[in-house]
């Protein structure tokens, strides 16, 4: 089973079989962070600082609550396949590495794929599924019929080749065919 992390998407899985799944809503993520955003920038105008720190916290539990969730159905959809090895990127230094922008820049750095990877890595362990970790680099931009490498356009990722896929569920098929093994731990 392979494992693609996104920010529309937080998590996609395809599993050797054929399988594909598509895990959690980052936009709704997003719309949580957002509102938490607003409200302790109200309150920080207000000066309540108590009330500052409980909305931070209140909202570090929602979103922690949300990636146990998301471990969890991955890793189910794992066992239920009779999965040996979950393939993960390997996230280190991504803030560093990818494209930023204005638009972009805010959902990149509020992303918690570090700690989601390693509740799968926690959870896979329990059921007895070992986790490896891969290069992540293009895996979202490499065509698997023909090898070439472009953007994709939006979610969408077409190839000149003729092949049309959805962005993330390419990472993840690429992820499954990734033959550069990078280690069975995730570096901080």
């Amino acid at each position: 089973m392979r494992i693609d992390f996104g920010i529309k998407c937080p998590a996609v899985s395809y599993c050797s079989d054929g399988s594909v799944k598509f895990y959690g809503n980052g936009r709704r993520n997003k719309y949580l962070r957002r509102q938490y955003a607003y409200v302790r920038k109200k309150l920080q105008t207000s000066k309540k600082r108590k009330a500052v720190k409980r909305i931070n916290d209140k909202e570090q539990r929602i979103m922690r609550d949300i990636d146990h969730k998301l471990s969890h159905d991955i890793v189910e959809t794992a066992v239920k396949h009779h999965v040996k090895v979950i393939k993960l990127e390997q996230l280190q230094n991504i803030r560093s590495t990818t494209r930023t922008s204005r638009k972009n820049n805010h959902s990149l750095h509020n992303r918690s794929c570090y700690k989601l990877a390693q509740l799968i890595e926690y959870k896979a362990r329990l059921a007895g599924i070992l986790v490896e970790y891969v290069n992540r680099a293009y895996t979202s931009q490499t065509c698997p019929i023909c090898g070439h490498i472009h953007h994709a356009n939006d979610r969408n990722y077409s190839c000149k080749c003729g092949f049309h896929i959805h962005r993330n569920l390419l990472g993840a098929m690429n992820i499954c065919n990734a033959t550069e093994f990078v280690g069975n731990r995730q570096t901080a």
